[in-house]
């Protein structure tokens, strides 16, 4: 300013220039230079024109070698630009980025105003229309003033469609006759021409920006030498031999900026957000496509952003509508998938044809039909050109219009045999990981030649680390190959995976997964398949509560089976029906069930059946109240289990066996049976069982007066159920906390309870009478609570229906209650003596209070 005769023509904010100068027709925007500007406290970038002394220098103008040295106290500030600059304009409708301008321009500036800077280096990287340039013009412009003697921005050309990237020797010729060295002068060599380069850079603070790079070999001999410049670097490549580059590796934008780019490069026409967000999602977040979309929007203006998304959604592969004039998402991606290997192309081109959004090495070879060691080089080459996304070690992503590129190159490849090779490699890894998931009983099977694998295990842990990791894309390649000529191989997939599923809590996959298959293997008019896929169905709808339509499909697995000769699916399709009918409170059918299947793994010489049928028996005759029985079929079954090490069937024995010492007042003994499914379940990583095992923990806790291990106990139960979305459970730990605040003298908190419980109990006759029970003490002890006598009567009639004791007991030793506060003593008296029958029956320990009560009236 201080060299200037004329005036200042005008000085603006970094925000006014973006939005004002930028786009006027009255002021040319290249005539402004930024320069740091210091106000009182507040110190900023302000862009500044001089009519008299334009920005960038006329051709003619010297270039100055080195700007006078700044006072130490000013030293954190940028000199005044006075360098020649190439860089192109900078865009206003530039949106988001925030985090990795921020870092990067304070990363820089500390460094140059400390005078700490050295010869950075940062390599700007990202997959095809990522936004790299525009992102490394905006950061240039942000950190010019720090770069007095110069900003330079050369085109390298390595993915410009019809042209050869520059050759660096070529390159240096252009930056040296740019500092005005004659033609003449230059040398011919390459390191010679890289050594001037560096000679008429020592001493000078420049920013030099590199475009488009094609690799380390290109960029590196235009590297200045001298410390005090800064390199900014833009390629599709991650570069990792440049010594001392920092990455600045960008994503696809956030939705809510993807939004704002559309909106800003669209004008000022308000669209339906909603809209905009399903059509930012279809263009990937991916700027280019966005900025291509917005483009046909804004010179289309009936069309609007619902029009443009039916038409993606619509279209078979996408990518080819993502387009405007002659340029295309397509030809960006066509110029990087040049740059790779034949082998590599042939990868890439396979690794669309995975129906899932993730991929480990090992399946990629399979896919491939190649050895591990050389697809992980090839998985490695397209991470580094940005064609792949590592979100772990060894395992890989592909962006949705990379995934939708690479299926508009399948048809080149020709191997129908592909997908089939991937299905195996799953199979085999399935098979091997769920060895070490145990299941109560044996598992209905296909029978097929198993394929060949390598993908093996060595412990539970590292088995049920992949398949939590592979769950996703093993349902996406059931349900993808089940209507895709690969039915079979779906089918064995899915029975395959289903253990892991069942005890990991995964039952809604489960459900969707068999449902699909089901669907195939019916349309298909598969029978041999079907049996197998309707026992687990049959398994997963028992566990969501549907135990009607549960009854159904295991039914038709049964008689599938028996169709077969298949005595062992039989049986074991027998086994789940018995316990189906015992949730639906069918108890005498759910009997006759369990002994056939017991009787038929019995002639079969199957231990791990019959342990199964024992287990499920013992639970039935539990709750017929036949305690004795029950403790004995559940130390038969445990023996087997534990005889054959299966730790989930040591759990649910042990459940039983804990249950009839807590119904008869041994509570401790009880606790330490439930405390040992608690670790056993926890080791297994099976939920359901936990679940089960703190509600009963809780109930023993409770009766010995403990209430708030009860409460800790059931409130862990009741968020287990609900995440697993077992509502019949749920409900029941709902109704203990009932039972438990009304014992506290919480009485509108249990109330909440027990009302929820009932809700959620639905047809579960069995826990509907203790339910009703429940809310018969509570209204005899609180009367907002409603009528006692009717929910007592209500209790009775469903559990003499059904066959309960113990609630047939609890309902008549309530109404007997109601008829003496009624003082109708005969008939309490009568009520409470057919209730001590039945607890003394039982051995209960509710059969002391209700002696005690008759005792006291005969004293009266």
């Amino acid at each position: 300013m201080a060299e200037s005769p004329g005036t200042l023509a005008l000085i603006t904010s970094t925000w006014f220039f973006d939005e004002v100068v930028r786009s006027s027709t009255m002021v040319d925007a290249s005539t402004f230079r930024p320069v740091q500007v210091a106000v009182k406290e507040t110190v900023t970038v302000g862009w500044i024109s001089l009519p008299d002394h334009p920005y960038p220098p006329a051709a003619e103008e010297p270039v100055p070698v080195e700007a006078e040295p700044r006072r130490a106290e000013a030293a954190h500030l940028p000199a005044p630009v006075s360098g020649r600059s190439t860089l192109p304009r900078d865009l206003p409708a530039f949106t988001g980025r925030d985090r990795e301008l921020a870092e990067l321009t304070a990363t820089v500036s500390t460094a140059a105003g400390q005078g700490t800077l050295g010869m950075a280096v940062h390599v700007v990287d990202g997959m095809p229309g990522i936004g790299k340039t525009t992102f490394a013009v905006r950061a240039a412009y942000q950190l010019a003033g720090y770069f007095p003697d110069g900003q330079v921005f050369l085109e390298l050309h390595g993915h410009s469609p019809g042209q050869a990237p520059v050759d660096p020797g070529d390159a240096l010729a252009s930056l040296l006759l740019l500092w005005g060295v004659p033609a003449i002068d230059i040398p011919a060599g390459l390191d010679d021409r890289a050594r001037l380069w560096r000679e008429k850079l020592a001493g000078r603070k420049i920013l030099l920006l590199l475009d488009d790079a094609v690799g380390d070999e290109q960029v590196r001999p235009l590297l200045p030498g001298s410390p005090g410049s800064l390199v900014l670097i833009t390629s599709r490549r991650r570069m990792e031999s440049v010594a001392d580059a920092s990455p600045v590796s960008l994503q696809t934008l956030p939705p809510q900026d993807a939004a704002a780019m559309f909106e800003r490069y669209t004008g000022a026409h308000r669209h339906d957000p909603r809209a905009v967000a399903e059509l930012m999602a279809m263009c990937g977040y991916l700027p280019l496509a966005i900025t291509l979309t917005a483009g046909r929007l804004r010179n289309h203006p009936c069309w609007t952003p619902e029009n443009l998304a039916d038409d993606l959604r619509c279209s078979r592969n996408r990518i080819t509508v993502l387009r405007a004039g002659n340029r295309t998402v397509a030809a960006a991606f066509d110029l990087s998938y040049r740059d790779l290997s034949p082998d590599e192309k042939r990868l890439f081109r396979r690794l669309g044809l995975h129906p899932g959004t993730r991929i480990e090495a090992l399946a990629a070879a399979a896919l491939d039909g190649e050895d591990p060691e050389p697809t992980g080089e090839r998985l490695d080459a397209l991470y580094l050109n940005h064609l792949l996304e590592e979100v772990a070690p060894g395992r890989y992503r592909l962006h949705d219009l990379t995934r939708a590129y690479s299926l508009t190159l399948s048809t080149e490849d020709g191997d129908d045999k592909a997908l089939h090779r991937l299905l195996d490699y799953y199979l085999h890894a399935v098979r091997s990981a769920t060895r070490f998931v145990a299941t109560r009983g044996p598992r209905p099977e296909i029978a097929a030649e198993a394929p060949a694998g390598t993908h093996e295990f060595g412990s539970e842990a590292e088995a049920i680390a992949w398949l939590s990791a592979e769950r996703a894309n093993l349902g996406a390649c059931i349900t993808y190959a089940a209507v895709h000529d690969h039915l079979h191989r779906a089918a064995e997939l899915a029975v395959a995976l289903h253990p892991y599923l069942e005890q990991h809590g995964y039952w809604h996959d489960a459900h969707r997964l068999d449902q699909a298959v089901l669907a195939a293997e019916q349309a298909a008019g598969n029978l041999t398949d079907e049996a197998a896929t309707r026992a687990d169905l049959g398994r997963v709808r028992s566990l969501l509560g549907d135990h009607p339509a549960a009854v159904e499909d295991l039914m038709r697995a049964r008689e599938l089976s028996a169709r077969s000769g298949d005595r062992l699916g039989e049986a074991a399709a027998l086994t789940e029906i018995g316990f189906a009918r015992m949730e639906l409170s069918e108890y005498p059918e759910a009997i006759e069930y369990l002994t056939r299947a017991h009787a038929l793994y019995e002639q079969l010489e199957n231990p791990f059946g019959i342990a199964g049928a024992l287990g499920s028996l013992a639970s039935v005759q539990f709750r017929l109240g036949w305690h004795d029985a029950a403790r004995a079929d559940g130390e038969r079954a445990l023996a087997l289990y534990v005889e054959l090490g299966n730790k989930l069937g040591e759990a649910l024995s042990l459940l039983c066996i804990g249950c009839t010492y807590g119904v008869r007042g041994d509570y401790a003994s009880a606790i330490g049976i439930f405390g040992q499914v608690l670790s056993l379940s926890r080791e297994l990583g099976d939920r359901y069982t936990e679940a089960r095992a703190l509600n009963n923990l809780g109930r023993m806790h409770f009766e010995r007066g403990d209430y708030g291990t009860a409460d800790s106990c059931y409130s862990s139960a009741q968020l287990i159920y609900s995440r697993l979305d077992s509502r019949t459970r749920e409900a029941v730990a709902l109704n203990n906390l009932g039972r438990l605040h009304h014992a506290g003298g919480n009485f509108r908190l249990s109330l909440m309870y027990l009302e929820r419980a009932r809700a959620l109990f639905s047809d579960d006759r069995a826990w509907q009478a203790e339910n009703l029970n429940n809310l018969g003490g509570l209204a005899l002890a609180w009367p907002e609570a409603g009528d006692p006598g009717e929910f007592y009567r209500q209790a009775l009639d469903r559990s003499r229906a059904i066959g309960i004791r113990l609630q047939e007991g609890r309902a008549l030793e309530g109404l007997g209650r109601c008829s003496l506060r009624a003082e109708n003593v005969a008939d309490g008296v009568a009520r409470l003596s057919e209730a001590l029958t039945v607890f003394d029956e039982l051995k209960a320990p509710e059969a002391k209070a209700v002696r005690t009560a008759l005792a006291n009236l005969a004293d009266a």
